[in-house]
């Protein structure tokens, strides 16, 4: 589903020709390309090529996100990735939450050199999506619950995402997780997952779950307990930005330029 909704302000998507090396980073449900600004800005400096999309339905108004399913979102990804290859060789996929499980249906098709899945959406940890099917006829949206996905004081002021959910989207999000559950064993590639046992949002086991079931031979899992849920905006962002980059270089993906210290 395309829209021609205007965008907000800081919500625009990235895309930066670089070096052979591509990074693909893919925010999560209601989140923005801003999710990722701090990944963007240093993998930049260090020369890899670079693309944040603005997945369907985002970073406008809820409305359009009611108005997607969830082959949108993969659609978007899949394009990004298929121009990516143009021109890079080796091309690794940072998703965050929707993202990640984004990022694991991608690579159960598509040639990929590396996964780094930041607390992929794979398993709720409330009962809302269970409900969302009965509610959302009533009720299209609901109001998030404030600091649920964000510790950091500061960066949860500076987030740019949508303050309510939206139901219908969030079932095609339950939809999406449920389909990935079937690809797990066909992801071969490299992958660094990486959670928080204080996410209040997607479930710590279900990413224990996906590193259980995927067949790739060479994967790690980075526990974190001083954030919340998103990843690369809360306390422990350099620790997960320092272990992203230095899993892509590890799996020979050099911008040319130094690793981080």
């Amino acid at each position: 589903m395309k829209t021609t909704v205007e965008i907000i302000a800081g919500a625009e998507p990235v895309i930066h020709r670089g070096s052979g090396t591509g990074i693909l980073m893919l925010h999560g449900f209601t989140a923005t390309p801003a999710q990722f600004k701090e990944f963007t800005r240093l993998f930049v400096e260090r020369g890899y090529s670079v693309r944040v999309p603005l997945l369907d339905g985002h970073g406008t108004n809820v409305d359009q996100l009611n108005k997607c399913v969830w082959n949108d979102w993969y659609g978007t990804a899949k394009k990004h990735l298929f121009e990516m290859r143009k021109h890079c060789d080796k091309v690794f996929v940072i998703g965050q939450s929707m993202g990640g499980t984004l990022a694991l249906h991608l690579a159960a098709h598509y040639q990929l050199e590396g996964l780094v899945l930041l607390a992929p959406a794979m398993k709720f940890k409330s009962l809302l999506p269970l409900l969302a099917p009965v509610v959302a006829p009533l009720k299209p949206r609901w109001k998030k619950k404030d600091g649920a996905d964000i510790q950091n004081l500061k960066s949860r002021k500076e987030s740019l995402n949508y303050d309510t959910i939206p139901l219908k989207a969030l079932n095609e999000l339950k939809k999406l997780m449920v389909h990935v559950q079937d690809d797990l064993q066909d992801v071969h590639v490299p992958v660094l997952i990486a959670h928080s046992i204080h996410d209040h949002t997607i479930d710590f086991k279900g990413s224990k779950t996906v590193y259980e079931k995927i067949s790739s031979r060479s994967k790690s899992f980075l526990e974190l307990k001083n954030s919340y849920h998103i990843l690369s905006l809360d306390n422990d962002k350099d620790v997960v930005l320092r272990e992203s980059e230095n899993f892509i270089q590890k799996h020979g993906g050099s911008a040319g330029m130094k690793q981080l210290d």
